[in-house]
């Protein structure tokens, strides 16, 4: 059988054997894609797009998250065609020689580190506001978790995914009806803005879809269902959008455009209630947590 060569049942059933241990869920595998690519980056997503208005970026969350999916999809094509798991760097080496390896490696690594070290760091700030405790003992209280999890390998990350990320989907509503059922919510707010702004949105917009590094790991968790690999990542991109959507949305449709704080967190926080600034901080921890090993996940 070449490497090019689609999954047949005998190599299914070698993978199952080999490697039942990091067999993943369904839901683990939406949750991978959902917790990855919900980050920090949702909560200042508002603020970014403060000039340009609501519908410029529902526009780029709607091109962005398509060509992600796309591109997604031919990733994960492509990993269940090769017999041997490699990363994006070792399949770019493999279908498109070693200048594409290269540029893949770095921009992972760009993309990646550059992430991780933010997440280390907002965690800190990010205890430090919530218990007073200092940020760097923050930090090393968000990196036990963080690494350990990561030591455990795939399934690990899958559950841990799972759990968090439905947790993280259920703080979101609660916020968001919340929004919707303050007396000063205005849905004439999302009509607001110029679209001669746009532009530096999609910068956030990009960050903000990360889950196709984590496509290759995925794909070795759905070695026995290979059939399964495109709906987890449809799903888990429909979702991602949504919250992404749901966010900005909600802010900016109790604030209006003008009194937007930098990170979304403040802005629940003033207009709900202590309540709701706890409750946006612990999802901004979650989603910290869940991108970082998602992430950390691809190297």
């Amino acid at each position: 059988m070449s490497e090019n060569s689609t999954f047949s049942p005998v190599l299914t059933g070698r993978e199952r054997t080999a490697v039942p241990a990091k067999s993943l869920s369904f839901v683990e595998g939406v949750s991978m894609i959902v917790g990855t690519n919900i980050g920090a980056g949702v909560l200042s997503i508002a603020y970014a797009s403060s000039k340009a208005g609501f519908l410029p970026l529902l526009f780029w969350l709607v091109l962005v998250g398509s060509l992600t999916t796309v591109t997604m999809l031919y990733v994960a094509e492509s990993t269940l065609r090769t017999r041997k798991h490699l990363q994006l760097s070792g399949l770019s080496k493999r279908y498109v020689g070693g200048f594409g390896a290269l540029m893949m490696f770095l921009s992972v690594c760009v993309n990646s580190v550059g992430a991780l070290t933010a997440y280390m760091t907002g965690s800190g700030k990010l205890l430090h506001s919530l218990f007073g405790i200092s940020p760097a003992l923050g930090s090393v209280l968000f990196f036990v978790p963080a690494a350990g999890v990561l030591y455990l390998g795939l399934k690990a990350i899958g559950r841990g995914e799972k759990f968090i990320s439905i947790g993280m989907v259920v703080m979101i509503s609660v916020l968001v009806i919340a929004t919707l059922l303050k007396e000063t919510t205005r849905v004439g707010y999302l009509l607001d803005g110029n679209w001669l702004y746009m532009v530096p949105v999609f910068n956030v917009v990009a960050f903000c879809f990360s889950a196709q590094y984590i496509v290759p790991e995925m794909a070795r968790g759905f070695a026995d269902k290979p059939e399964k690999l495109p709906k987890a990542i449809m799903v888990g991109m429909a979702l991602t959008f949504t919250l992404l959507a749901l966010v900005p949305l909600s802010v900016i449709s109790l604030n209006g455009l003008d009194n937007i704080s930098d990170v979304a967190t403040i802005s629940w926080g003033r207009a709900l209630g202590e309540w709701a600034f706890f409750s946006a901080n612990l999802f901004a921890l979650c989603a910290m947590l869940t991108s970082y090993w998602g992430l950390g996940g691809s190297f």
